[in-house]
């Protein structure tokens, strides 16, 4: 059984119930990713700008990859246009918390082991909901870590360039 490094969840926009969980499992020169349970290896090289080739189980593909916002990608293959929403295990939660607002002090952990690259608060700030508190890399790609209610920034546990371990506390806001 392999140990789950990270966890997102990819949607293919205009595609209902097109959601896949997809989890990295083996972060090397050839990653291993589960892709709703079905593992695969993956290799990956840029060539250029927006282009990548990709191998999928021995399998290649050229595709153009071009982030449309925060979590939206673009992404041809073989002349088909896909609009790909990308959340990390950490957004889907908060997501599925936003019927019940969180209240009372939060305490923000890391969703994932990774560095911390910047910091975008400090302690007494006021935020909202939703608010981007730090950004967290993990497997070469950078993770916003959010406010999940209204208040104030009462502690922080890191700096810029700190290593985070899963549910590692990050912050709280109260």
């Amino acid at each position: 059984m392999s140990t789950i490094l990270a966890t997102y969840y990819a949607r293919i926009q205009d595609v209902p119930d097109s959601e896949y969980k997809v989890e990295i499992l083996e972060d090397g020169p050839v990653k291993k990713v589960a892709v709703n349970g079905k593992v695969y290896e993956v290799d990956y090289n840029r060539g250029g700008d927006s282009i990548y080739s990709i191998i999928i189980d021995h399998h290649s593909h050229g595709v153009q990859i071009s982030r449309s916002s925060h979590s939206s990608y673009t992404i041809m293959d073989r002349g088909e246009l896909y609009q790909i929403d990308l959340k990390s295990e950490m957004e889907k939660i908060h997501n599925t918390k936003d019927g019940a607002d969180a209240v009372g002090r939060q305490v923000i952990v890391a969703p994932m082991p990774g560095v911390i690259l910047k910091t975008y608060v400090k302690k007494g700030d006021e935020v909202k909901k939703g608010d981007p508190l730090c950004v967290l890399v993990a497997m070469k790609m950078e993770n916003e870590i959010r406010s999940a209610a209204d208040g104030i920034v009462k502690e922080i546990f890191v700096s810029e360039n700190t290593k985070v371990g899963l549910n590692e506390r990050v912050m709280v806001v109260e």
